[in-house]
């Protein structure tokens, strides 16, 4: 039987594997992990404070739930056509770091681009909407390929350690930087018209994407070998890889699982900018303290995670999923800073365990010569969730954002609570 067609059953050496304490951080042993680890945390730094820095800026010009919803359907468009062409491109290229190195540059000269808009006074939102859509092609080119090199670099065997680790490092720069970027607008004037500021933290987020670009000539990957797909047309790659997921069923469940609780679990974060400043009266400082609060919560689940052994994994996603919508929906009720602040704690835990293992999952059952291929389609549901959460950003501006967050968390309660009683998704491991 071929590598694509493994089983769950089949792989009881991946389920049994026990660790202790002492092997939270075993994929350190590996010094290509490291560099890529590096990496990859330049890269995540770049990526937080820019999703808090844009958010700000889009609702401080247009003051619109519908305008930050523009802003996440922007980049779901642009990867309804590019997901699919970055998994192909991570299946068939011979060095995937070099992927990654292009499209780090190139968000580096689109956030460069965005820090001389503000100096010049010249920022509008059909700027913020160009880089979005821009970076949108530039992510969904270079995540199947990011997600691909990490088997590359540890092994299958370490791989739930390793993206466990990863995980951290992303909650991490989400716990500083987020806070210290909005720290820093306050601190010198941002908000409430003033968005002056924010060219400095545009250049911040420039010098990070240029960071990982230099880290990443350290991981020392063998190249591809040339294989029989480099001769196939690129239309019939992208049609093999759609084939793949419907001939296998635990990887076309776990895609279609993901994809519902992903949908529920995201419209929060997107209205975030306008819930803080509406319903909790807080400026930048307040929104990026809140960011970064969540990132501790992630971080901590994190750790956990890459201690965690190799079984009852669908279990420990299915409960993050749950507690995210609990805390989701005590949090739509809060007016009350503080206590909110508590409760998106809870959920950035609970999104930690959803995203590291739902990740994990599909990682290891999928063959090696689809990963690329599923991770771009992996990628494409979230260009796919990014357009259809537009409606609940609609939904915010006529009844609010509490009540948009508030029936978002309760339909994933329930979603969620359904999937505990398949027992051929709750027990995969």
């Amino acid at each position: 039987m071929s590598d694509d067609q493994i089983r769950p059953d089949q792989k009881p050496a991946l389920h049994l594997r026990q660790k202790s304490w002492r092997s939270t951080f075993e994929s350190f042993g590996i010094v290509n992990f490291r560099w890529f680890l590096g990496a990859l945390c330049s890269d995540y730094a770049s990526m937080n404070i820019q999703m808090f820095i844009r958010g700000w800026l889009v609702f401080e010009i247009t003051d619109s739930y519908e305008k930050l919803g523009w802003m996440t359907a922007a980049g779901g468009v642009v990867g309804l056509f590019c997901a699919p062409l970055g998994g192909v491109l991570a299946d068939r290229v011979r060095q995937k770091k070099h992927v990654l190195q292009f499209g780090s540059s190139a968000n580096a000269c689109v956030t460069l681009g965005m820090a001389y808009f503000i100096i010049v006074d010249a920022l509008s939102f059909y700027h913020l909407l160009t880089a979005a859509v821009l970076q949108g092609i530039i992510m969904n080119i270079m995540m199947p390929s990011r997600q691909a090199l990490t088997k590359d670099v540890v092994g299958l065997d370490l791989l739930t350690n390793a993206i466990g680790l990863s995980t951290s490092g992303m909650n991490t720069s989400r716990l500083l930087l987020p806070g210290l970027a909005g720290g820093l607008l306050s601190a010198l004037g941002g908000g409430y018209g003033n968005i002056d500021p924010a060219k400095w933290v545009y250049i911040l987020i420039t010098v990070f994407y240029l960071v990982s670009v230099l880290l990443l000539f350290k991981v020392m990957v063998s190249d591809r070998a040339e294989t029989a797909m480099s001769k196939e047309t690129l239309l019939s790659q992208i049609s093999d890889g759609f084939a793949y997921v419907l001939r296998t069923p635990v990887i076309l469940m776990l895609l279609g699982c993901n994809f519902v609780i992903v949908f529920f679990s995201m419209a929060y974060f997107m209205l975030l900018p306008g819930f803080v400043k509406d319903v909790l009266d807080g400026g930048p400082d307040r929104l990026g303290l809140m960011i970064s609060v969540s990132g501790v919560g992630s971080l901590l689940c994190s750790l956990i995670i890459a201690n965690l052994p190799n079984r009852h994994r669908a279990r420990v996603l299915l409960n993050g999923s749950l507690l995210v919508g609990l805390s989701l929906l005590l949090f739509s009720l809060s007016t009350n800073y503080w206590l909110s602040l508590f409760l998106l704690f809870i959920t950035g835990f609970g999104q930690a365990a959803r995203m590291s293992i739902s990740n994990v999952l599909i990682q290891t059952y999928v063959g090696d010569s689809y990963r690329g291929r599923v991770m771009s389609i992996y990628m494409l549901e979230m260009s796919i969730l990014s357009i259809s959460v537009y409606p609940v950003s609609v939904l915010a501006d006529y009844v609010g954002p509490q009540w948009a967050v508030g029936a978002s968390a309760i339909c994933l309660i329930i979603f969620v609570s359904s999937l505990f009683a398949v027992p051929v998704y709750r027990d995969l491991h």
